[in-house]
This record gives structure tokens, sequence and C-alpha cells, in this order.
């Protein structure tokens, strides 16, 4: 949690399958490869890491997707199922999962999935995305969290 003047900010971090995206002498993106083998948690991995290819900034995003939608609904479609998570996952965007949730979160998983590997994803318009949809919903933009100590 921050503190003091951030005490509104949340930090969430988790290194364990980080790693960087340029070469730190050359600053030159990583080379895409295949046959990676897969890497994270099934319910939350991209298409791609399920497929074992290289996984990049597009992958994290497709993974953040799975995790807000989870963290809405309380649940992802290929949990507790017998049925192929891949093939789930890469038909998700006609899936009822979307079904009474804003089309903000269908638009950004189109969006993740259609960066190439080397793109840079476009985070400020991800950004004014869910910002605006948060203002549709009535939600203010900067809240005042209940542990903050300025608040009290």
């Amino acid at each position: 949690m921050g503190t003091g003047k951030h005490a509104n900010l949340v930090y969430i971090i988790d290194f364990g399958l980080s790693k960087e995206f340029r070469n730190p002498n050359t600053r030159a993106h990583i080379p895409y490869s295949h046959g990676r083998g897969f890497t994270g948690t099934a319910a939350f991995a991209s298409i791609n890491s399920h497929l074992g290819l290289e996984l990049g900034r597009r992958d994290d995003l497709e993974s953040l997707t799975y995790i807000l939608i989870y963290l809405l609904r309380g649940f992802l479609p290929w949990q507790e199922t017998k049925k192929d998570i891949l093939t789930l996952k890469q038909g998700i965007t006609s899936h009822n999962i979307f079904h009474e949730l804003p089309v903000e979160f269908q638009t950004f998983l189109k969006a993740c999935r259609l960066l190439a590997f080397h793109d840079k994803p476009n985070y400020d318009q991800y950004y004014n995305l869910f910002h605006d949809l948060l203002l549709r919903q009535g939600f203010e933009s900067n809240p005042v969290f209940d542990w903050d100590p300025a608040d009290c």
C-alpha cells in the first residue's frame, strides 16, 4: 500500500515470471520464438503461452483481461472443466463470459490480441477506455480508500 500522499495507491507486484523484453545491452526487442513450453497459471495464461510461443507485453495484457473478468465474475468458464482450455480461450469473444460485462472488456481483449509480438501496446488508449467506463458507471476517478489516514 502506498503511504503519505500516495496512500490511495495499491501496488501489486509479482516478478516471479518476469523478464526483460529488451536486450539490456542493445535495447533491441527480444526475438520472437516458438517451442518455449507453457508458462504461467493455466486459467490466466495467454493463448500464446498455451501454444508455447515467446511471451511479450501483449500476453501480459491478455492475462490481465482474464484476471479482471475473474475479479468481476468470480469465475472463468474454463475453470473446473475437462474441456480444452486453449480452445475455450480461443472462442472467448463469442462466449457468454462477456455477457453483462461492459463492452470495454471485450474491446480490450480484442485490441490485445491484435498486437504483434514486437508492437508497443497503446497504454494511454487502454487507460482511457477503462477510465471512461469508470466515470460512466458513476465512480470517482481518484477515490479515497477507507485506509487512507488523511481521510480519517
